[in-house]
């Protein structure tokens, strides 16, 4: 049974993502930075919960007593604070929002997270940096998506001394509406992520490392 800690567990992919680890009979601990939702996660999931928002490295240093003590597996999962409003209408102060926003959820709260549980992870272990969504070329959301495909590059060099892998995780093509799959009853895109997730901690994904991986329904990266 491997320690699991998941980040965004306020948001409903950070739960399923919980759900995927605890059913595969891990330990799971949650944390998100909305106080109220964290908590209906938590005892929905029956499971430990810890308050910070890692896009505040303040807010990191003060929680970091609450860390386990040992982790084996870190999941940093989005948790956008900003509601985004139709971009035809954007003023250029909203598409600083926009651009802050997405960085700042994104990558920044994975950076920051790494660089507080680094030395909590036990040599073998596994990070994994979700992506939310599929963007629209040429986005913000689109230009924090290679930001942290890049990042994750370099952190799977940095920490495969310890054999910790490093991956990112992201929806693919089958996101888009009207995309129905190989399946007839397709499983959500969350609960392809989830799953995806989990196997990238199995000594089956050992070899697996730095890389950016998408969940498709049988969709090819490039379908148009």
């Amino acid at each position: 049974m491997a320690e699991v800690l998941v980040t965004g567990g306020d948001t409903e992919l950070g739960r399923v993502i919980a759900a995927g680890f605890k059913d595969a009979g891990h330990n799971v601990v949650i944390a998100g930075s909305r106080p109220d939702d964290l908590e209906v996660a938590a005892k929905e999931l029956e499971v430990e919960s810890i308050v910070f928002d890692n896009t505040d490295a303040a807010s990191l240093e003060q929680a970091r007593r609450l860390f386990p003590h040992h982790i084996d597996t870190l999941v940093n999962v989005p948790a956008p604070r900003w509601d985004a409003k139709d971009p035809r209408t954007f003023t250029l102060a909203d598409h600083a929002a926009a651009w802050r926003n997405a960085l700042d959820t994104t990558v920044v709260s994975a950076a920051l997270t790494v660089q507080i549980i680094g030395d909590h992870l036990r040599s073998g272990g596994t990070i994994i940096n979700v992506i939310t969504e599929s963007p629209r070329p040429g986005s913000a959301d689109a230009a924090v998506k290679a930001a942290l495909a890049d990042w994750t590059v370099g952190q799977a060099a940095y920490f495969g001394t310890r054999g910790i892998t490093v991956n990112a995780v992201a929806p693919g093509r089958s996101s888009e509406p009207g995309y129905a799959g190989l399946s007839s009853t397709p499983p959500s895109v969350a609960d392809e992520v989830a799953r995806l997730a989990v196997f990238l901690t199995t000594p089956a994904a050992r070899h697996i490392t730095g890389e950016t991986m998408h969940v498709g329904r049988g969709a090819l990266a490039s379908f148009a």
